[in-house]
């Protein structure tokens, strides 16, 4: 399926880095790691669906997306704190969830 919104893209392709990382934390932090991955994929869901409805139904959906990328933001922030991701892992993990922030921010618009 050739996705057009620019968004879908962008999250897709962070999923597809960041994925494994969480897969592979060690398992004594199951919780967390089931929250990011149905976090991840919630995300993407209320895109895809969001991106169906007409505009002035989007609104609440476009709210739960940014909410949803602040709660990602926080959980690796958490793992960040345990010493469970690198610098280097979480300033770029940031910096995309950033990037997502701002063309979900856009797309409401």
């Amino acid at each position: 399926m050739n996705d057009k919104l620019i968004l879908i893209k962008e999250y897709k392709l962070f999923i597809d880095k960041y994925e494994n990382i969480i897969i592979n934390l060690d398992n004594n932090y199951k919780d967390l790691k089931n929250r990011i991955i149905n976090t991840m994929y919630d995300i993407l869901d209320n895109i895809y669906y969001c991106n169906l409805l007409e505009i002035n139904k989007r609104k609440n959906y476009q709210r739960k997306i940014i909410v949803k990328i602040k709660m990602l933001d926080y959980y690796f922030g958490k793992l960040y704190k345990k010493k469970l991701l690198k610098d280097n892992q979480y300033n770029d993990i940031s910096k995309r969830l950033l990037i997502l922030l701002k063309l979900t921010l856009g797309w409401m618009k």
